[in-house]
């Protein structure tokens, strides 16, 4: 089974819906009436549940609820993953938890499971609506200090129910390896008995043991079938003068005897744990201890728990019972909970006193360490700063985890590895405010605070630092770093935890009191989400476009994931375009197929070969940022990321314009140019000059009426910044000289004047 696990809602909602605002205006008259009425379908399913498994056995109804949302035949990637309700064998598991019965071992019927797959799914779908409806009438009144708003409360709740947003186990199972170094795992042995090399062999071992047994079983069951086929001539004439024939009649055959024997198939014996796993047996029977939940024992309340937010089978994946015999066996559950689970056990352990204070230093240091190290590989910056100390406004000092410069822009980095604790991830309002705070509200005011520094004054004092560029293992001290430069600064909040389903939309957060409101909002992103989207993004231009569609989709509030990943995805097959709509709320659900296919055959999980998802640029826009990358000239970074603010044909015109005038130079022998005006952009005027030159023209001379005429048209326009490319007749190049004017508008006598004699007038085109 692989690691990819999301299942969305289909609460008449599309993959890219629009709604108007007003149109939840009615729920105010309903939500109290029906959070009772989806309390009490809720309660009445689980009551049929629970009458429907009464007398089953609980490892066969599990098992075949396992493979009803685990097909064999899947690959990662496959587009399958958004279909799969996995909380579906859990709940289940945890109603045979509770269940108290003396005779509880009957294979079930197919009618028993066939009752299960349908009502299980429709506890869950209550269960959502129950939340949905409850938080509503929370909404209603005013969010007292010290809590997150609902949609927080409801976000985590329902994650465990119907969105399962942990992905690419091999990441988080790097991850993990790198958290847990030897010395961290010698304290973590000490304190549970078993340590993560224990919990991977475990994985390892039984991550596919139900599909595979289960096919094994079939192969099995043909052979002997086929077998005694060939020894019988009535038993050919029997299956011959079935109804549906004889390939129908023996897959029927095959299917109930593979099938019959379920509880045997995923049954676990210590012995069968202790040969494929090949763990040392105290190690193992401590793990079992820890991560099963025993069948035997009284698990009152465990179903109603899960449905409130409570998995307990996030840290406990198995279940155990005794046999006829006096013997335990076992049932792995969700195998996904091995390596999405270990941190969130190990960690309560190395917490509990004496708290392992190496181990928290180190998760923050590796945090900050892995995130820099993302940034950098991708935007190859001017400046990379990690452990910054600097001096603020009054002269004190201020600590900051990375500053990044690329061009014209500054990126500020602050990391928090701070763990959430099962009631925070239940949807406890104070409590989730409280486990948030120092992860999103420390992280964001930090980052504003060198923000507005930067924003302020032309360099900032460095105290300390580390060049992650120059010297990662050693430490720069007391220089002023330029930032006079710099017009634009972005802040990346970047955690361990997976926070996708509280933070992606920031309108709850600023509601909650984590984000400041008046503030530009922080994109706070976990590190396998950074490390993925740096990857896919194809240039530092395209990873700053992201970032600026991103910052302005949370301010305008009008378009809305569930995953950080689907804005990434929406920015590179819609465009992540606020403003296209500012009038309707698009909703980005299940979007991630392709880069999840992606990324699962680069890691070499997937065998179907899957191309990178990319946004489509035409080949001459294409090669002017790849130019501009390059060479890098002043200007570069904001000439590219305005060229990808473009629409795609506006933007192709303008790539091809230089090659176009080239033509008409060496045609005539005669200057020619363009100019591009648009309309004000969501921050101000884009104008792109295109200008083409005989080849005998001294550059000087090119200089002088690039800078002339792009002086003329920025005043014109109003406009701060003008980007020109200049090209020669009969060159190949896509331009031959580039020239970008920044700096903030101003009246000028001379320059109206100018412009009043050369007859130039703002417009869209010319």
């Amino acid at each position: 089974m692989d690691a990819a696990t999301r299942h969305t809602p289909r609460l008449g909602i599309d993959r890219d819906a629009r709604v108007k605002d007003g149109g939840m205006s009615l729920l105010r008259f309903v939500t109290r009436p029906a959070a009772w009425f989806f309390g009490a379908r809720q309660a009445y399913l689980l009551w049929q549940l629970r009458r429907v498994i009464r007398g089953a056995d609980a490892f066969d109804v599990i098992g075949n609820m396992f493979l009803a949302v685990a097909p064999i035949a899947s690959e990662p990637g496959d587009g399958s993953d958004g279909t799969r309700l996995l909380a579906m064998p859990e709940l289940v598991a945890l109603l045979f938890a509770e269940r108290v019965t003396g005779d509880a071992n009957k294979a079930p019927s197919a009618r028993v499971l066939g009752k299960v797959h349908r009502l299980a799914p429709k506890v869950l779908h209550a269960a959502t609506l129950r939340v949905l409806f409850e938080q509503l009438v929370r909404r209603r009144e005013p969010v007292e200090g010290g809590q997150v708003a609902p949609r927080l409360t409801a976000a985590a709740i329902t994650r465990e129910i119907y969105i399962r947003l942990p992905r690419f186990h091999q990441k988080e199972r790097q991850l993990l390896g790198e958290l847990f170094t030897p010395q961290v795992t010698k304290s973590v042995v000490d304190r549970l008995g078993f340590g993560p090399e224990a919990m991977f062999a475990v994985f390892d071992a039984f991550n596919s043991y139900i599909p595979q047994r289960l096919a094994d079983e079939f192969q099995t069951a043909s052979e002997e079938l086929h077998q005694a086929v060939d020894a019988s001539p009535e038993l050919v004439e029997l299956l011959a003068a079935h109804r549906s024939g004889r390939d129908a009649a023996m897959s029927k055959l095959i299917t109930a005897r593979a099938f019959g024997v379920m509880s045997t198939l995923v049954s676990l014996s210590l012995d069968d744990l202790l040969e494929a796993s090949d763990v040392d047996a105290a190690q193992l029977n401590a793990l079992l201890e820890r991560l099963s939940i025993d069948l035997d024992a009284d698990n009152a309340g465990a179903a109603r728990a899960f449905l409130n937010g409570d998995n307990r089978m996030r840290t406990r994946p198995f279940i155990t019972r005794l046999t006829a015999t006096g013997t335990r066996e076992w049932m792995l559950v969700q195998p996904t909970w091995l390596i999405f689970g270990m941190r969130e056990l190990f960690e309560a352990a190395l917490t509990e006193a004496p708290m392992d204070q190496h181990y928290m230093k180190h998760r923050g240091q590796h945090l900050e360490h892995r995130g820099m190290h993302a940034i950098v590989e991708a935007l190859r910056p001017d400046v990379a700063l990690a452990n910054v100390v600097y001096r603020g406004p009054t002269g004190q000092r201020i600590e900051a985890d990375g500053l990044v410069v690329i061009g014209q822009v500054a990126i500020v980095v602050e990391a928090k590895s701070n763990r959430l604790t099962p009631y925070a991830r239940a949807g406890a309002p104070v409590r989730l405010w409280k486990e948030l705070g120092p992860i999103i509200s420390k992280a964001a005011e930090q980052a504003e605070r060198l923000r507005a520094l930067i924003a302020k004054d032309p360099s900032i004092h460095i105290v300390s630092a580390v060049d992650v560029r120059t010297s990662p293992s050693g430490t720069r001290k007391n220089w002023d770093l330029d930032v006079s430069e710099v017009d634009e600064v972005f802040t990346i909040a970047l955690s361990l935890e997976d926070l996708n389903y509280l933070v992606t939309v920031t309108s709850e957060l600023v509601e909650s009191g984590l984000i400041p409101k008046d503030s530009p909002s922080p994109w706070v992103v976990n590190i396998h989400d950074l490390e993925v989207t740096t990857r896919l993004l194809n240039r530092p231009a395209e990873f700053i476009h992201f970032l600026s569609r991103r910052r302005r989709a949370s301010t305008m509030n009008n378009i809305q994931a569930a995953d950080e990943l689907d804005y990434v995805m929406h920015y590179l097959t819609e465009g992540l375009f606020p403003e296209g709509s500012p009038d309707a709320t698009t909703l980005i659900l299940n979007l991630t197929n392709d880069l999840d296919a992606w990324v699962f055959y680069t890691e070499g999980l997937r065998e179907t070969p899957a191309p990178k998802p990319a946004q489509e640029i035409d080949p001459e826009s294409d090669e002017i940022l790849a130019t501009l990358e390059e060479a890098r000239p002043f200007g570069w970074l904001g000439a590219s990321t305005s060229l990808l603010e473009l629409e795609p044909g506006t933007r192709a015109r303008i790539a091809h314009e230089a090659r176009r005038l080239r033509d008409l130079t060496a045609a005539d022998g005669e200057l020619h140019s363009m100019y591009l005006e648009t309309s004000p952009a969501p921050m101000r005027p884009l104008i792109f000059i295109a200008m083409s030159f005989p080849r005998s023209t001294l550059r000087d001379v090119v200089e002088g009426r690039l800078l002339g005429y792009a002086t003329l048209r920025k005043y014109v326009s109003k406009a701060d910044t003008v980007h020109c490319f200049g090209a020669f007749e009969e060159s190949d190049a896509v331009f031959d000289m580039f020239l970008t004017l920044s700096s903030p508008w101003e009246s000028n006598d001379v320059l109206e004047a100018a412009a009043t004699a050369a007859r130039l007038a703002p417009g869209l085109q010319s």
